[in-house]
């Protein structure tokens, strides 16, 4: 045919990924998505399909045993995004449906230990994206958003008492608003695009969320949905386990919000992280992408406004490294040292209690 005269067809960008991670009988997870980039053929407006199961056992017991500790995730989302020409060409607008069911036995992360949950929310997106260079090095432009989750305010239509339901009837169908607000600024030090010169390249970022209620005071907030801070985040990788996880270099594991009261109580309803790097890269070829940075790091969560003090920050200092290869994806090393409670402390001190972490396939929040 003509077409395959001119070269071999290369489709118009459509995605689709399959992903399967097991551990045996501690961990199954599955997931589905297709994208088509050209809906309608003509402009840049995307359309996304997912699905999602996830088995998460703690102890490797069958569901049916009576001391099983377990969660079974099972979702979807249906997604539309398009551009938007106001008010600049930078704008995205991301929207979609999403469903996901929450079934829990003796399991101890939430409030809510046995039963099921439903999650029913729309998800909002506005972003703009201006960053220029190396699309795993940016070295110009930021990249902002701003995420609204809404499910439907299901407390105005039910005239029931929440103080006399049950956990499972209080959170069959939970509510809330959820805000999240992430930006990047990335700022060319040194170094010259046209030149071909290495760039020394400042980023500054901001991240912040907060999970509200319609009606606090009747319904109280939910088990889910929340932000657990500290750690690499890597258990972000292979389960959704109802809450963001928020890594902080230089600590090991995540760490109470502010306000805690209940023993492993770890997720809190107000975030904030604040990050500065310096980068500088060793090679910026397609076939790798790698640079070493250092970083400042600060952040922390929060109960509610009563606990919220944007001052009051676990911070860390380090070094890392990131490689973009086309087989792997991204390998990324850092060790962060705190630097809360320095006083008296010696270097020594602090490069002991410092921490290495691991990064593949992804950046964690």
């Amino acid at each position: 045919t003509e077409d395959l005269k001119r070269g071999l067809p290369a489709g118009d960008g459509q995605q689709l990924s399959v992903r399967m991670q097991t551990r045996g009988k501690f961990l199954q997870s599955y997931t589905f998505s297709f994208v088509e980039p050209w809906m309608g053929g003509k402009k840049p407006n995307a359309f996304s399909v997912s699905l999602n199961y996830t088995l998460f056992n703690q102890l490797g017991l069958d569901r049916t045993e009576p001391n099983a500790q377990f969660i079974v995730i099972k979702g979807g989302s249906v997604g539309y995004g398009k551009r938007l020409r106001w008010p600049d060409d930078f704008f995205y607008l991301n929207s979609s449906i999403n469903l996901e069911n929450y079934n829990l036995k003796n399991y101890p992360e939430f409030i809510l230990t046995t039963g099921k949950a439903n999650n029913l929310n729309i998800t909002e997106r506005l972003s703009r994206v201006s960053i220029t260079g190396n699309p795993n090095f940016p070295h110009a432009g930021s990249n902002v958003s701003l995420t609204l989750k809404l499910t439907p305010p299901y407390s105005l239509f039910r005239n029931v008492d929440y103080s006399d339901l049950s956990l499972q009837d209080r959170y069959r169908w939970i509510e809330y608003h959820k805000w999240r607000f992430n930006a990047d600024w990335y700022t060319l030090l040194a170094g010259s695009e046209a030149q071909g010169k290495r760039k020394l390249v400042l980023r500054a970022s901001a991240k912040m969320g907060f999970l509200g209620a319609y009606n606090l005071d009747k319904t109280g907030l939910p088990p889910f949905e929340r932000f657990r801070v500290g750690g690499d985040g890597l258990s972000g990788m292979f389960l959704l386990q109802g809450f963001d996880i928020i890594s902080l270099r230089g600590t090991e594991n995540p760490f109470p919000p502010v306000g805690a009261t209940r023993p492993n109580e770890m997720d809190g309803t107000i975030f904030n992280k604040f990050t500065m790097e310096l980068r500088y890269p060793i090679s910026l070829q397609q076939a790798s992408t790698i640079y070493v940075m250092t970083f400042l790091e600060g952040g922390n969560s929060y109960l509610g406004f009563d606990n919220y003090n944007p001052f009051d920050l676990r911070k860390s200092a380090g070094i890392g490294v990131r490689l973009f290869l086309p087989m792997f994806g991204l390998l990324g090393f850092d060790y962060g040292i705190p630097l809360d409670n320095l006083n008296g402390r010696s270097f020594g001190d602090l490069m002991n209690n410092g921490a290495f972490q691991f990064r593949i396939g992804f950046e964690p929040d």
